[in-house]
C-alpha cells in the first residue's frame, strides 16, 4: 500500500492544459506504473484554467528515488519530455506527503483539496466534516524526510496537512476559508477539482461533469470584446506551422433569461463576419452552439455540452476539407474581462486532438 505521495501543482502556458493532459494520459501513466509508482488522481482546477494538479504515490520513501529514476531516465520520458516541458511555466510547486487515500463515497459533484499549514489536523478535519456535504477520500501530512531525489524540487521547511474530499454539491469556499483561518497559519489553499478521464479517483461516471445553466454565456454581454485570433490554415495534415493571426471584435446579447445567447464577430482584415447562437435544453442541461459566417451563409452543425466551473466543453461532428471530423469547442472564463475560446478537430475518434483556432478575448473599456 502506498504511504508516500507527491501532490504536484503545475502552472501551464495559456491554453496548453489539454495538450499536456492528452500527452500525459497517452504516454506517462503506464510508464510510471511500470517504474513502480501509482497515480491516484489527475485533476483540472475548476477556477484556474492553466493549472494541472496530480498525485503520485510510492510504497515508501526508500522506493521513491529508484522509481523516479527509472521513469525519468527511461525511453518514454526521454522521447516526450520536450513536448511536456514546453507546456509548463512552473512544475516545482510540490508537496512531499505521508498518508493514504481512503474509500469514501463513490458519487460526487466535485473534489475539494484543502491544504493548511497547521498543527491542528483533528480540529480541521472535524470542521470539514461539519461544514461540507461529502467524504474524505485522502488525508496526508508533510513528510519531514529530506528530499531523496533532488533532481525534482519539493517544498521543504513547511508543515502541511492536506485533505481531499469528494463533495456531493458545491461549497461556499469563502465561508470555509474564514472558518479555517483560526486553525491555519496563513490562508488555506482550497482547490475545486475535476478528475481527468483517466484519473483513478473519479466522480459518478454516470453524471456529466459539464452542465448547462441559464446565464452561462451572459458574461459576454456588456460592451464589446477585442479578439486576437490565431488560426491554423492547413489542418490535420501534420503541418502545425501554417498559422494566420488577425483581429476581431465581438458584441453579444442574451435572451429568455439567459437560455439563448447570441453574438456577432467582425473580422475586418479578413473581409467576413460570423455569428453564434446558443440555445439551452432545460431538460438535458446541455447547450447547443450554432455558427454561421457571411462567406457561406448557412448554419454549421452544432456542438453540444456545458460548463464545469470556469471551463466549458462542447462536442460535435462536422466536415473539414471533405473529411468527417469530431469538433471540440473549449470556453474558458478568465476573470470578469478576459476569456479564451479554442477549437480542435479529431479524425481518430477523439483519441487525439489538433487545436486549430484560438481566440483570446479582452473586454473593451
Amino acid at each position: 500500500m502506498s504511504t508516500i505521495f507527491e501532490l504536484r501543482h503545475y502552472t501551464l502556458h495559456a491554453g496548453r492544459r489539454d495538450e499536456l493532459i492528452t500527452l500525459f494520459e497517452r504516454e506517462f501513466i503506464e510508464a510510471q506504473q511500470a517504474a513502480g509508482m501509482a497515480l491516484p488522481g489527475l485533476f483540472t482546477d475548476m477556477d484556474r484554467p492553466d493549472s494541472f494538479v496530480w498525485l503520485r504515490a510510492f510504497a515508501d520513501m526508500a522506493a521513491r528515488p529508484g522509481a523516479l529514476d527509472r521513469f525519468y531516465t527511461g525511453p518514454v520520458w526521454q522521447q516526450h519530455r520536450n513536448a511536456a516541458n514546453a507546456t509548463m511555466v512552473d512544475s516545482d510547486d510540490v508537496l512531499l506527503l505521508q498518508g493514504a487515500t481512503l474509500a469514501g463515497a463513490t458519487v460526487g459533484a466535485l473534489f475539494l483539496c484543502v491544504d493548511c499549514v497547521t498543527m491542528q489536523e483533528r480540529d480541521v478535519e472535524a470542521l470539514l466534516r461539519d461544514k461540507l456535504d461529502g467524504d474524505v477520500v485522502g488525508r496526508w501530512t508533510t513528510d519531514a524526510t529530506p528530499n531523496n531525489y533532488p533532481r525534482l524540487p519539493v517544498r521543504e521547511g513547511e508543515r502541511h496537512a492536506v485533505w481531499l474530499l469528494r463533495l456531493a454539491k458545491e461549497a461556499d469556499l469563502a465561508a470555509l476559508g474564514d472558518a479555517l483561518a483560526p486553525l491555519s497559519i496563513g490562508a488555506p489553499r482550497l482547490l475545486r477539482l475535476q478528475p481527468t478521464s483517466r484519473s483513478a479517483l473519479q466522480l459518478d461516471p454516470g453524471t456529466s461533469r459539464y452542465i448547462g445553466r441559464p446565464g452561462d454565456f451572459d458574461f459576454l454581454v456588456g460592451g464589446r470584446w477585442s479578439v486576437r485570433n490565431r488560426r491554423l490554415m492547413t489542418r490535420l495534415r501534420g503541418n502545425t506551422s501554417d498559422w494566420r493571426e488577425f483581429d476581431g471584435v465581438i458584441e453579444a446579447w442574451t435572451h429568455m433569461k439567459g437560455q439563448i445567447s447570441f453574438d456577432e464577430i467582425a473580422f475586418e482584415s479578413e473581409g467576413f463576419s460570423g455569428a453564434t447562437m446558443r440555445t439551452l435544453d432545460i431538460a438535458t442541461k446541455q447547450w447547443s452552439i450554432y455558427w454561421v459566417n457571411s462567406r457561406i451563409g448557412k448554419l454549421f452543425p452544432p456542438v453540444q455540452g456545458g460548463w464545469c466551473g470556469e471551463r466549458g466543453e462542447f462536442y460535435g461532428v462536422d466536415e473539414d476539407d471533405g473529411r468527417t471530423v469530431l469538433v471540440r469547442f473549449v470556453w474558458e472564463r478568465i476573470g470578469a474581462d478576459e476569456a479564451r475560446w479554442t477549437q480542435a478537430f479529431s479524425i481518430d475518434g477523439g483519441r487525439s486532438w489538433e487545436d486549430n483556432w484560438f481566440m483570446q478575448m479582452q473586454r473593451c473599456r
